[in-house]
């Protein structure tokens, strides 16, 4: 064969090697979400903080109905940014449920953190920017071991997103409170009102049967008396001296 038809063959050697890759990528990618809420592919945590963490984390999802992840891998491709791998990941395994997911990429020692659509309806954009950037900040600090760091960072949000959730519930049930008030008081109004208007219905009618009602004095027959006709009158004597 000749020289050309093997650089004619390299390229196809390439390609399919270049799909397998991008295969056996997507198929890492697409895996289960870990049991505990942690994939920790750096070996990073030691046993006994990755079993606290993972506590903590079924713990925040039992009380705030909210998927928590945490992932720790040693590279993320180059095509692709941590932000928008964290996006991904927290999709394919939280689907369209409230959920928050927090990413370490060992080569850049950098962090990122997703949250699902309907935290950023729920909370604060600001409160949400301030915990993405305390992360980051928690994750890129080497003074601290990277255990202490992934540990720091993820029960510093859970904290966070805890008190922010409390204080929504405390402005929320307020207003459901007086949405209950204003409720009963306008059925009340209305009830009195119906019956107002009830009694003012009624004294019309009776207004208005008495105003087509006639009253006529009785037709009065008096015999003959005394020889006047229709008379009756009474004939007294008076005599002087009595």
């Amino acid at each position: 064969m000749s020289q050309t038809g093997h650089s004619k063959l390299r390229p196809t050697a390439a390609t399919v090697v270049g799909g397998l890759i991008l295969l056996l990528s997507g198929l890492s990618h697409g895996s289960a979400p870990p049991a505990d809420g942690i994939l920790d592919e750096t070996r990073a945590l030691s046993t006994e903080t990755h079993r606290q963490l993972a506590a903590e984390l079924k713990q925040f999802r039992a009380d705030l109905r909210c998927d928590a992840w945490m992932t720790a891998v040693s590279f993320v491709p180059a095509e692709i940014t941590l932000r928008k791998q964290a996006q991904i990941t927290r999709r394919e395994w939280s689907g369209t449920r409230p959920a928050v997911l927090m990413a370490y990429d060992r080569a850049t020692n950098s962090g990122a953190m997703s949250f699902a659509p309907e935290l950023w309806a729920r909370h604060s954009s600001a409160e949400l920017i301030e915990i993405m950037q305390e992360c980051r900040r928690t994750l890129g600090n080497t003074a601290l071991t990277l255990d202490e760091r992934l540990a720091l960072a993820t029960r510093s949000w859970i904290d966070r997103l805890r008190r922010m959730e409390s204080a929504r519930l405390r402005h929320t049930l307020p207003l459901q409170n007086d949405e209950k008030l204003l409720a009963r008081a306008v059925i009340a109004v209305l009830a009195g009102g119906g019956v107002v208007l009830a009694l003012f219905g009624l004294a019309s009618r009776r207004r208005s049967a008495s105003s087509k009602c006639r009253f006529e004095f009785p037709e009065v027959h008096v015999d003959m008396r005394l020889g006047a006709p229709y008379g009756g009158g009474v004939r007294a004597e008076m005599t002087p001296g009595h």
